[in-house]
């Protein structure tokens, strides 16, 4: 039986398990969440495997205490991108605006939605040794954490099954669902509006938990590459055209928004986003300048804001602070920029550096706010349950009936020395569980939807891509382990010079083993990386098994010699079969699948017309050539059915003009043909330039005629025009091209 401290609920919870049980139980979770986990550029959050508890009168006091300062800031942020009323009364320093860079002067007089201001909320809190509850720090520009919420309340749910099934924990989907309906309720009421969620780019941290998010409230997640402003409008770039944006919820740093108004050096956001704002075509949720209210000197203000703005004080009180003119008293501070950036923890501090630190020191450039060390949660840490501080996160979201407190949390606990690692922070149902939130009772109908719909056309490159590497590495791995295999068994000068001249004509080089384990552009371990990146970054829209598929395809971490590297492909291969099955099988037929089946078809036409383009320079290959020219390209039990013995002219037919071959030329442009006839329309007279460019590939290849031989040359060469032409129809978006869209440019 595991031994919780500090709690006898958890404790008397967690008696039904042994800790022979826990530990496969959890170890099996750990595994699923790994590879579930996104790997690039993105820090892996783990999960605590012991949860922690609020009692159930602790929550009734953040609930009531949390609610009230979000009200309190929604208010503060109106006041002073509004009136400025609380500044003019001398309530508010004027260096809290003025020599504050976290205020944003373009967007003064800007908040005219009640929607836009504060949607999002979250605070850092703190318990003391006294049970004491402290706020911390806000976070209220685009706080990060509630798509991680979900995520770990889903492996939780899946590793104690038992006391979720039995409710005795308050639910957390009742409030997102709350969310999810006020924003169907603003579509109705204003027509069509279009609601996308705005992320940083894909690989971060923040993108990864944005996607969670925004898959439970049923927003499109889009990049500041899939947005554009013509003529004072927001449009999202879709393979249709461009289709006008109505609200934005935004999960990027407020100057990262507008890179151009707002003085950023990213480019996450969108240029003209802030000049669609003051014409009132767009409403950004939270609004530009919300992150003003993190300000750490704000926060020692609102104890007496409230009974300005609320007419009651404040419930739930801030860590003690000091900003001023003067140093404060004694040296148990935590000293924070107030123009921004990291905090110095001064208690934790060599005493010389200390008293360097704070004679060097001017005060007005900080904030002081009193260091307090916070309670211990137990943890499973280092194979043992151990009690160490965390920090609490609590989220709040903005409902048509006020603000809202999600019933759980994360608590973020750094060990001396260690790793960061999150817990997942529980709330008891106690008597009565939080029913589930109903939808509205007067529903609008909707209308019924089918085809491809809502694909922006950053979306579609990927899956373009994606289908591009996907087929590149399956047919060059299996060429490789093929190769690899007869170099263990054949012998003779004839077979060797056989082998070289297929490896060559792969362009592997003359060491197959040096192919596997290189970091080249062109080379496997590079390849592999490209995939998982796009596989990544098109998480949000394939099937939920994609990531463990992916994790599977893991690059060397050394270097492999001789029946290693043999064996490494052939491991290899399954995970890139269930790939290609799964993008088969499990994508709806819309324009992302059309744009990845394009990418693998025109990848598999470019590679055959390689590789017989090569082979056909120096006349026909030999009978040992052509046999594992077959086999690479996985036609050799359809070619011997046909033909009693080898030669180069049936197999040029057979892989260039037979249409009935998964594996020929002139298959992979039916192919083409057919998925190009199912995007969306094009607008001018005439063939588009990617059709065109496909009609000059087929005409050459429909005309040759046995026994002369094919212009190999002349098709390897036109084959790029049609990925050209492709991108410049449905991709670029620099001129009108689609109905309905010249009406907004």
């Amino acid at each position: 039986m595991l031994k919780l401290p500090q709690s006898h609920w958890l404790e008397q919870q967690f008696s039904r398990y042994g800790m022979d049980d826990l530990q496969q139980r959890w170890k099996e979770v750990a595994r699923g969440m790994k590879d579930s986990q996104p790997h690039f550029g993105q820090r892996l959050w783990s999960l605590d495997p012991v949860p922690a508890l609020v009692e159930e009168s602790d929550w009734e006091q953040l609930e009531t205490g949390l609610c009230q300062r979000a009200q309190l800031l929604n208010l503060v942020l109106q006041d002073a991108y509004g009136q400025q009323q609380m500044l003019r009364e001398g309530l508010l320093h004027p260096a809290l605006y003025y020599d504050n860079p976290a205020w944003l002067q373009p967007c003064h007089g800007m908040l005219d939605s009640e929607l836009g201001r504060l949607l999002f909320y979250a605070v850092d809190l703190i318990r003391d040794q006294e049970g004491k509850w402290w706020v911390m720090r806000d976070r209220a520009g685009a706080p990060h954490g509630f798509g991680s919420l979900l995520n770990n309340r889903r492996w939780m749910a899946r590793a104690y099954h038992e006391i979720f099934s039995e409710q005795l924990l308050q639910p957390i989907a009742p409030v997102y669902q709350s969310l999810r309906f006020s924003l169907n309720e603003l579509g109705q009421r204003t027509g069509q509006a279009r609601s996308v969620m705005l992320t940083s780019a894909a690989g971060s941290a923040r993108s990864a938990d944005d996607a969670g998010l925004a898959n439970f409230l049923g927003c499109a997640l889009v990049e500041g590459e899939d947005l554009t402003v013509r003529k004072g409008r927001l449009y999202l770039k879709l393979l249709e055209g461009l289709q006008p944006v109505d609200l934005l919820l935004r999960r990027i740093p407020d100057r990262d928004c507008d890179p151009l108004e707002l003085g950023s050096s990213g480019w996450n956001g969108v240029v003209g986003m802030l000049q669609s704002v003051c014409a009132g075509n767009l409403v950004v949720s939270n609004s530009l300048g919300s992150g003003w209210l993190e300000t750490p000197a704000l926060a020692q203000c609102l104890g007496k804001l409230a009974p300005q703005l609320l007419g009651q004080p404040v419930l739930l009180p801030d860590l003690p602070a000091h900003w001023g003119q003067q140093l404060p008293e004694g040296r148990d501070w935590v000293a924070r920029p107030f123009k921004g950036g990291p905090p110095i923890l001064l208690p934790e501090m060599d005493v010389a550096d200390q008293e360097r630190w704070w004679k060097s020191c001017r005060p007005e450039q900080w904030v002081f706010q009193r260091y307090a060390r916070p309670c211990h949660f137990p943890c499973w840490y280092q194979g043992n349950l151990k009690s160490l501080p965390g920090v609490v996160r609590c989220f709040l979201l903005a409902t048509a009936n006020g603000y809202r407190l999600i019933p759980g949390g994360l608590v973020r606990v750094r060990p001396p020395g260690g790793k960061l690692f999150a817990k997942d922070l529980w709330r008891p149902a106690g008597n009565q569980a939080e029913p589930a939130t109903s939808a509205p009772t007067a529903p609008v109908e909707l209308e019924l939807s089918r085809g491809g719909g809502d694909v922006p056309s950053r979306v579609a490159e990927q899956f373009y891509w994606f289908g591009r590497y996907l087929e590149r590495c399956e047919c060059l791995l299996r060429t490789a382990r093929i190769l690899l295999a007869r170099q263990t068994v054949e012998n003779g000068a004839q077979a060797q010079a056989d082998l070289e001249c297929l490896m060559a004509s792969r362009e592997f080089g003359p060491d197959l083993v040096s192919w596997v384990n290189g970091q080249e552009p062109d080379q496997l371990q590079s390849l592999l990386s490209h995939l998982q990146r796009l596989g990544t970054a098109l998480r949000d829209r394939v099937s939920a098994d994609m990531p463990r598929i992916l994790a599977a395809l893991h690059p060397l971490s050394e270097r492999l010699e001789g029946r290693h590297v043999l064996g490494y492909l052939e491991e290899l291969s399954v995970p890139l079969w269930g790939l290609v099955a799964i993008a088969r099988e499990s994508l709806y037929r819309g324009y992302g699948f059309r744009f990845l089946e394009i990418g693998r078809r025109l990848e598999r036409a470019v590679l055959t017309c390689d590789l017989l383009e090569c082979l056909g320079r120096q006349g026909a290959p030999s009978w040992g050539v052509l046999d594992m020219l077959l086999e690479v390209t996985d036609s050799g039990r359809t070619y011997r059915r046909r033909y009693p013995r080898l030669e180069w002219l049936p197999v040029l037919d057979l892989l260039l003009a037979d249409d009935t071959h998964p594996r020929s030329l002139a298959f992979q442009l039916r192919s083409l043909e057919e998925h190009f006839g199912l995007l969306p329309a094009h607008s001018r007279v005439g063939l588009p330039a990617h059709q065109e460019a496909l009609l000059r590939v087929r005409t050459p290849l429909q005309l040759w005629r046995p026994p002369q031989m094919p212009p190999l040359q002349q098709l390897k060469q036109m084959l790029p025009a049609i990925s050209q032409g492709l991108a410049s129809v449905y991709l670029s978006h620099l001129t009108p091209r689609f109905q309905g869209g010249p009406d907004a440019l």
